[in-house]
Formats: structure tokens, sequence, C-alpha cells
């Protein structure tokens, strides 16, 4: 029998802040289109290079604020009950196989 997860509670973490991981999305995939006929040469690069680079650092930005708040939100402590509940289940699983062979 599979554990289903338990149902979202009133003092589950909001993780609402995950949407800023679409900003990256649509910098490099929407928005690099709209920069390729910019003529612009920022530090002696075309502006298309120049974009991208900024977008490796706009989505390391992204990215580290998002596992802050994850943090701050208690998803570690969820993600290693969920762990400790998967291991359980497992190891449920194979003494269950061992006990039928």
């Amino acid at each position: 029998m599979v554990d289903t997860p338990p149902a979202r509670s009133s003092d589950s973490p909001c993780l609402g802040h995950r949407w800023l991981l679409v900003f990256p999305f649509v910098w490099q995939a929407c928005l690099a289109p709209a920069v390729n006929d910019i003529a612009a040469r920022p530090f002696g690069m075309p502006f298309p290079m120049f974009w991208q680079m900024a977008g490796i650092v706009l989505t390391s930005v992204v990215i580290a604020i998002v596992f802050r708040l994850d943090a701050r939100a208690g998803v570690e402590a969820e993600e290693a009950d969920f762990l400790d509940r998967s291991l359980k289940a497992e190891d449920a699983g194979k003494n269950d196989k061992d006990g039928a062979a």
C-alpha cells in the first residue's frame, strides 16, 4: 500500500515565492529575441552576449533568493520528513517481498 501525502494544512509553508523562478525563463527565452538587433556594445561585447551573461547573474540571484525563502518557510524539514516516510515505505516494501519469497 502506498502512503498518500498528507493534505496541505494551514501550517504548511507558503511556496508562492517559487514563481520568482519564472523570471529567468522569461529573460532568456522570451526577451532574448527582442535584444538581437540592439547595436550597443557594453564592455566591448555584442549586446546579445551581454544580455545572456546578465541573465546568468539574474538566474543565480533568483535561485539564491528562492533557496533562502524556502529555508525560511521550513521546506527543509518538510523534505526531511518526506524522505524519512519514503525510506520507511521502501523498507516495508522490501520486507514484504522477503517474507513472501
